[in-house]
């Protein structure tokens, strides 16, 4: 028995296919980490070196660093000013409910003392201070006598809104 020789299978359409072996220029080396940026593709194609520390600082626009250290400050800013803010509002809510609170109490001794000014100031209650602690009585109309001044040289009649003289 003898076997067929074998065929080669026939060809696809030509379309050109590069090999590692041959493509042209030296193999740009992957960073050390193994991730790679566009920007650092472009530099190393640009300059037939692999993207190192200087080529990302020629790659980089000028003016980036100062960009971005500007942002990073206004940023700052804001955020302060904004924690600045919040501390103010909460101060002075604390300040309000102490103020309130402290109004609340001063309205309270307020209505306690003019509870207390009217019975003092009724009659019954000042009859009986008067009867018991300063001893007091009530005054019959017989009781009252009537003192007139006789007018004499030396003290002439006083008219009302004038001051005796001396």
């Amino acid at each position: 028995m003898t076997t067929p020789p074998m065929q080669s299978p026939p060809s696809p359409p030509e379309t050109p296919v590069l090999r590692r072996a041959q493509r042209k220029g030296p193999r740009p080396e992957p960073p050390e980490h193994g991730w790679q940026r566009a920007s650092d593709r472009i530099v190393a194609t640009m300059t037939g070196r692999s993207g190192s520390a200087a080529d990302r600082r020629r790659a980089t626009p000028a003016g980036t660093t100062l960009l971005l250290t500007l942002i990073v400050g206004v940023l700052t800013a804001i955020g302060i000013a904004r924690v600045r803010a919040t501390t103010r509002v909460l101060e002075l809510g604390a300040e309000i409910t102490e103020l309130t609170a402290e109004q609340a109490n001063l309205l309270d001794e307020r209505r306690r003392l003019a509870a207390e000014r009217a019975y003092l100031r009724h009659p019954d209650h000042i009859a009986e201070v008067a009867k018991n602690r300063l001893q007091m009585i009530p005054m019959s109309p017989d009781l009252v006598q009537t003192i007139r001044l006789q007018p004499g040289a030396d003290h002439p009649p006083a008219h009302a809104g004038e001051e005796p003289s001396p």
